[in-house]
């Protein structure tokens, strides 16, 4: 079925915010979380409540279960909650000690295991210095500290799970589960934001394109590091991840409010998702968008 509107779209205000959702039954993705400043809330039905005890929850792919970080150190220890959405049983896992502090938390495809990033104080800044993969199945956690990885490096799951992936000095690098370095892609910009970069067939990475390109969103073929294509005529403020192999979701200005859209790889949108106004991108508004 096409992204475009097939039925009309049901409205969702969004609490604390004034951000609308616009969503139809036949969504293959839908907002199963989101932030703005320091405020987190998780969907439950076609509702959403504010999780006042941690600062972000990220569910995992068909919303069986979430993982979530706590707002602060337990037992001077920096931890995650793994909670089971349909008993509402929370399990405390522990990821990384005192002062390195794990978060940005991203769920492989089957939802078997998270990796978060690991990051370090310095100066004012906090810096990454590895990742922290959780088991959701075992209940463990366990740290990688990576040589080498860049200070502002996000990671998150490549697309067969079986190696996570990072920002790596204006490229891409893929490391084992052990921090170990297995490939790097060279300028192809940074990794777009969102839940997942991949295309679903895991054969296309969307990045920010390199400062050399005009274009803005680029597209790379997994397997051999080529680009595939360049999306013209669209300056997103944000990229959230894709809908299916030929649209993805980007946040873009309009007219002094903002609207996440779906863009089709030659620019063009197709469907309005949201829309919400200045002061919530102001706020660092972030939707979490779920693969049912």
């Amino acid at each position: 079925m096409s992204p475009a509107a097939s039925s009309r779209a049901a409205d969702i205000v969004l609490p604390g915010t004034r951000v609308t959702l616009r969503e139809q039954a036949t969504d293959a993705l839908r907002v199963t979380s989101y932030s703005s400043g320091t405020k987190t809330y998780l969907r439950r039905g076609d509702g959403f409540t504010r999780q006042a005890a941690y600062q972000e929850v990220t569910v995992a792919p068909k919303g069986g279960k979430a993982i979530a970080v706590p707002t602060s150190y337990r037992n001077g220890h920096d931890s995650v909650v793994l909670l089971d959405l349909a008993t509402s049983k929370a399990t405390t896992i522990r990821t990384v000690k005192k002062p390195l502090v794990a978060h940005y938390a991203h769920w492989s495809r089957d939802g078997r295991k998270a990796v978060l990033t690991v990051q370090r104080k310095s100066g004012s800044a906090w810096v990454t210095s590895g990742f922290v993969i959780v088991d959701a199945s075992a209940r463990t956690a366990k740290p990688a500290i990576v040589a080498q990885v860049d200070g502002s490096a996000r990671f998150r799951w490549s697309s067969d799970g079986s190696d996570v992936m990072a920002e790596y000095r204006g490229g891409t690098r893929f490391y084992g589960q052990d921090g170990a370095v297995r490939r790097t892609l060279v300028k192809t910009g940074r990794p777009a934001g969102g839940e997942d970069a991949f295309t679903p067939s895991g054969r296309g990475l969307m990045t920010w394109c390199p400062s050399t390109y005009t274009e803005h969103v680029c597209v790379w073929d997994r397997a051999s590091g080529r680009l595939a294509a360049k999306v013209p005529g669209i300056r997103p403020k944000a990229l959230w991840g894709w809908w299916d192999e030929k649209h993805f979701i980007a946040v873009i200005p309009s007219g002094g409010h903002y609207q996440v859209v779906l863009s089709t790889l030659r620019g063009r949108t197709t469907r309005v998702l949201a829309a919400f106004a200045a002061a919530d991108w102001d706020a660092k508004i972030y939707l979490g968008y779920t693969r049912r």
